[in-house]
């Protein structure tokens, strides 16, 4: 009885390594690992995803990004601060072009009888209302270039409440006067950068030409625009009681999108808009150029009474 025991106990761990062998064949291990490979332990399948993933990727640092150095601007774009070049002059000038409005807007606002917060915000709607209706316009996601270029707040904020205080006191020490030519001067070069800045916008986002040209005149003259309905005067663009304005920022824009047709480099295309835009805008108030109106007497009898001197 001990002998047939002991033989059924062999023949049952025969049977048995004889059937895990099998079950581990079928799983694809090898028979001599099926007791000796310990389980690994269960995890959720986004946690061994992720650690493969990151196991494969090397890791970059702040130190790698740093060497690639800032990225380059667009060719029809800008650097994101002024810098020595041609594009960097235009970013510089886009800055002075922002105080330069506000500052006008806020001398208009003064003259309605507007308060300090009045005037402050018709300084900032003349400084960035044009750029940020083309990129309403623009569409495709886009948000007003203020919103990630806050320096522009800043400045037209900033500009339009000093000018606020500041103006009559400047006056007084200085000699400042309302129509004097450097505000002028200042006017034009914002004319010529934001006309160019306006088609470069339109060029990026790949819009038919016209609509570059309209872009151009958008940017630099639709805050005015904005700021004259709030004033409560005639919207300059569209009367004839002051020197062209719209047309320079046509004339920029269309300079800037011919040089960039015929292949001129960055910098060229730059210099030719804004060089065409403040000089048709210092032409137009030199000369005193303007649209003419419709050839009718009340019809020039309405543009004498908005202040065309042509026919009072």
């Amino acid at each position: 009885r001990t002998s047939s025991h002991a033989m059924s106990r062999r023949r049952v761990s025969e049977l048995a390594k004889l059937a895990l062998g099998t079950r581990a064949s079928a799983c694809g291990v090898a028979p001599s690992l099926a007791r000796t490979t310990p389980l690994a332990p269960r995890s959720a399948p986004g946690v061994v995803a992720h650690r493969a993933s990151t196991s494969r990727t090397p890791s970059r640092g702040f130190a790698a990004d740093a060497s690639q150095g800032p990225p380059k601007p667009h060719p029809d774009g800008m650097p994101r601060f002024p810098e020595v070049s041609v594009p960097g002059a235009l970013r510089a000038a886009d800055y002075v072009g922002t105080g330069a409005f506000a500052m006008t807007g806020s001398l208009l606002a003064a003259s309605a009888g507007m308060d300090a917060f009045g005037c402050t915000v018709i300084g900032t709607i003349t400084a960035v209302g044009g750029g940020t209706i083309r990129d309403v316009l623009l569409g495709q996601g886009r948000r007003a270039f203020w919103m990630e270029e806050q320096e522009y707040l800043w400045i037209a904020a900033g500009v339009a409440l000093a000018t606020f205080f500041g103006w009559e006191r400047a006056k007084t020490t200085f000699g400042f006067k309302d129509d004097d030519y450097w505000i002028e001067a200042l006017d034009a070069l914002g004319v010529g950068a934001f006309c160019v800045i306006g088609a470069q916008n339109g060029i990026r986002a790949g819009v038919p030409v016209i609509a570059q040209v309209l872009c151009g005149v958008m940017t630099a003259t639709f805050g005015g625009a904005v700021r004259d309905v709030f004033v409560g005067r005639p919207t300059r663009i569209l009367h004839s009681y002051a020197d062209i304005y719209a047309t320079a920022a046509a004339g920029g824009a269309l300079a800037y999108i011919a040089a960039r047709t015929v292949g001129m480099p960055p910098a060229l295309r730059i210099i030719s808009g804004v060089g065409a835009g403040i000089g048709i805008r210092v032409a137009a108030d030199t000369y005193d150029i303007r649209l003419p109106v419709y050839a009718s007497a009340p019809a020039r009898q309405k543009a004498a009474e908005k202040g065309d001197k042509r026919w009072s």
